[in-house]
């Protein structure tokens, strides 16, 4: 089924579409201060008997005018109800604080993507990342990846892991079908998929071919889970047509790679 064949929105169902986009910058980062702050945690805590704004605030230790203005937030944006005084969160409220997936999103778009989408128009126009220099000059994020600030390299790897470790359990079993002495895992990033494969067949060989930043990173990783000598490691940019690649392997294994650049 093809979804963006038809306009299928009423006028009024569009205008509020258009007011959610316009304001959407707003309701993130409030929605953000109402998990990091403890708020909705709080409010999680109190279960149904939820809290009045003075209870939120001796809670959280927060000023009683953040707390409202946090709070009114939350309650146009969904998080929470309020009867009678009393604040309760809402189930989207309830997903914010503790779905998996909200939080590695949020995350990831909050250290890693925020600023940097501050100048995506000029990125259009000159054909390059220019939002990545809020991280230093680097022509591309994967250049930058080992050298980001601490939380933005954990956001960005809990992101990356989220979103491909989930398939592991499922294709090396039929990776393995072949039983292949020598696979080569591209973009091997931290070394998650190499030391799955390793862990898997004693006997397999691997070579992760990555920037020199990210292969420290996996051979760290590597050499304390206890199987380096079976792990080889290749220094390559990828998208650079004139570097070639280690030859003789029996499969060739390049899924976040194609994830990230088809």
């Amino acid at each position: 089924m093809n979804f963006f064949e038809k306009d299928t929105k009423t006028a009024m169902e569009a205008i509020k579409s258009a007011q959610w986009i316009a304001f959407a910058p707003i309701v993130f980062q409030a929605s953000l201060a109402l998990r990091d702050l403890g708020i909705l945690e709080a409010l999680e805590a109190a279960k149904t008997d939820g809290l009045t704004l003075a209870q939120i605030v001796e809670k959280t230790k927060l000023p009683e005018y953040g707390v409202r203005v946090l709070v009114e937030a939350g309650l146009g944006i969904g998080l929470l109800t309020l009867n009678n005084g009393v604040y309760h969160m809402t189930k989207t409220g309830y997903f914010i604080l503790n779905d998996t997936m909200t939080k590695v999103n949020m995350d990831f778009t909050q250290d890693v993507c925020y600023e940097g989408m501050f100048t995506l128009q000029d990125s259009i126009k000159q054909t390059k990342p220019t939002g990545l220099e809020v991280f230093g000059k680097w022509k591309t994020v994967y250049e930058a990846l080992a050298h980001l600030p601490p939380k933005a390299q954990q956001s960005w790897f809990a992101f990356d892991h989220f979103y491909s470790d989930g398939s592991f359990p499922q294709v090396l079993p039929i990776l393995f079908k072949h039983k292949p002495k020598h696979i080569l895992d591209i973009g091997g990033n931290t070394g998650k998929f190499t030391l799955k494969c390793l862990g898997y067949d004693p006997e397999v060989k691997m070579t992760i071919l990555d920037l020199p930043g990210q292969l420290n990173m996996a051979k760290k990783n590597i050499e304390a889970a206890g199987h380096i000598k079976r792990a080889n490691f290749h220094e390559i940019n990828i998208l650079d047509d004139s570097q070639k690649f280690p030859k003789g392997a029996d499969i060739i294994w390049m899924s976040q790679f194609l994830d990230c650049f088809s």
